[in-house]
């Protein structure tokens, strides 16, 4: 019973400020409720949903509708089933821990350091993320063949075979970065043939998960070919799979940073798993390469991108979890007086180091959930005003450039709020034919202090300046105030990723990453919200006018 409620109390205690406020966000959540509508009681549809984008992932979409066809647009509903998925990803994870050979408290740590990284809290304090339901999918496939590989019984393993691979296919299905589990998959049998003590029944579990990953992809890439409308190099967003060599040290800083933001304390750690590797028993080996082999694949699969964002690691995140338990247990295991003093002291000076460094990420963790809740909160509320403006009213987004909130802000007022009559367009755009004569609303964000990196938002503060420099100049041909709204949080925010700009050169650098302002510690309050403002005549002719 205490191996279930553990998880469940941890995700709840986790996700209480989440669900003391629960809002909708203007990253793909509008989208989730459109779509939701729109599949359900038409489930087929899923195989061919935004087609532009090259992306083939239906498992996501009839996992996010069902939801909605049970819950409806309810927020708090949606976040609590996030709860209820975080506590099963922790329970799983335990039980991936156990199943390796680890001790109840080594779960119970990776458990813990899953729980509270950054790429948990995007992950779970956002709707719309496909990497929880990937993990699910892939967790369930492990624990299949991990138990298949101890059956003895030929007809049961088939069949725990071939539910591991339904899992993986679901896992494909839900996000494409899962087919990095067949490198993954071949660098743990490559442990499994050069290791000079194999287990014959690890060595079954690798050769046979290398099997189910090569499968479970190409059926995937099967249904994509029969399905999909583009190939990888056309679709809008899988073309960034694609390697860029230009791209590639901007992006390698970029996972460094995270690196050294979020995951510090794995130093020491992996210091004394090299250690522990090379002199510890071989199931402490294969504990400790598994899981090095598994971060390595998930971080590789993300080099190719222009942009990093925290819950893209976290599959990265539950490896380092696992590998972090392990090597925490194996140390807390040889600190006793049996052991040399000599060896006591590396013991406790490696999980003194950890833990010391285990806390900025912890720090920084805390930060990135404010953003996220301010963030969300300062956008709800945008959309409650706008959802009472007369009808037919046009609302011009005065943002920088185009971006994901000029879409989603119509979905909100109409999946949300009904106001489907309600047009909105970017600053710059003409008026559409017979809207000419009615009330138009600018809005405009505010932001300042904004941490880097964090959650992701899809503004940034230089844009933010630039948009309100436009306003300023609207505002001289007659515009009236009607609403505004600005959250205001109190951040403490380590950057030991910002050590990295003082030794990183161009082309391995990403400026934006580097602010000149800030320093390693900083405690700034974070300001974001939105200004309306009701046009004249003369105002709407400035705000029409391109940029």
């Amino acid at each position: 019973m205490v191996r279930w409620l553990a998880p469940a109390a941890l995700a709840v205690l986790v996700m209480l400020p989440r669900l003391a406020s629960p809002r909708f966000g203007f990253l793909d959540d509008g989208l989730t409720l459109q779509t939701g509508r729109e599949v359900v009681g038409r489930w087929s549809s899923v195989l061919d949903l935004i087609p532009e984008t090259g992306r083939f992932f239906p498992a996501y979409w009839l996992v996010y509708s069902a939801v909605f066809g049970v819950v409806g647009v309810r927020p708090l509903a949606f976040f609590t089933l996030n709860v209820l998925l975080f506590a099963g990803l922790l329970a799983l994870l335990a039980r991936m821990v156990r199943v390796i050979g680890g001790t109840p408290p080594e779960a119970a740590i990776a458990s813990v350091l899953l729980a509270l990284c950054g790429p948990a809290i995007e992950a779970f304090y956002t709707l719309s993320k496909a990497e929880p339901l990937q993990l699910t999918w892939i967790g369930a496939s492990l624990l299949a063949t991990a138990a298949s590989a101890r059956e003895s019984r030929w007809r049961r393993r088939a069949g725990l075979v071939a539910l591991a691979a339904a899992a993986l296919v679901l896992a494909c299905a839900t996000k494409e970065t899962t087919v990095v589990l067949i490198p993954v998959s071949i660098g743990w049998l490559a442990i499994e043939w050069f290791s000079a003590e194999t287990r014959p029944t690890w060595a079954r579990f690798a050769k046979t998960y290398v099997a189910i990953t090569v499968v479970a992809a190409a059926v995937f890439f099967a249904l994509r070919w029969r399905y999909a409308s583009l190939s990888l190099a056309e679709g809008t967003y899988t073309r960034a799979y694609a390697l860029e060599p230009g791209a590639i040290g901007a992006a390698l800083f970029r996972i460094g940073a995270w690196m050294a933001r979020d995951f510090a304390f794995l130093v020491p750690l992996l210091a004394a798993a090299v250690l522990l590797a090379r002199h510890g028993p071989p199931d402490r080996r294969r504990q400790i390469l598994y899981a090095c082999v598994w971060m390595l694949g998930w971080l590789a699969v993300y080099v190719p991108w222009p942009a990093t964002f925290a819950y893209y690691l976290f599959p990265f995140a539950f490896g380092a979890a696992t590998l972090g338990g392990v090597v925490v247990g194996a140390l807390w295991s040889v600190r006793g007086r049996l052991y040399p003093v000599a060896t006591r002291r590396l013991a406790w000076s490696a999980l003194a180091a950890s833990g010391l460094l285990w806390l900025p990420g912890m720090v920084n963790a805390a930060t990135d959930a404010r953003v996220q809740l301010a963030v969300d909160r300062a956008n709800a509320e945008l959309v409650d005003f706008l959802a009472g403006v007369p009808s037919g009213s046009r609302i011009v987004l005065n943002t920088p450039h185009v971006n994901e909130y000029l879409y989603e802000l119509p979905l909100h007022l109409a999946e949300i709020k009904q106001r489907s009559d309600l047009v909105v367009q970017h600053v710059g755009v003409a008026a559409p034919r017979g809207h000419s004569q009615v009330e138009v609303f600018v809005a405009t964000p505010t932001m300042a202090n904004q941490p880097v990196p964090t959650v992701r938002i899809a503004l940034d503060e230089a844009g933010v300046r630039r948009a309100n420099a436009l306003l300023a100049a609207v505002l001289s041909e007659g515009a009236e105030p009607v609403y505004t709204t600005e959250q205001r949080v109190r951040l403490v925010e380590v950057g030991t990723q910002r050590l990295l700009c003082r030794v990183a050169t161009r082309p391995l650098i990403d400026t934006t990453y580097c602010p000149s302002d800030r320093g390693v510690v900083d405690a700034p309050t974070f300001t974001y919200g939105w200004q309306v403002h009701r046009l004249a005549r003369p105002a709407v002719a400035r705000i029409e006018t391109p940029t």
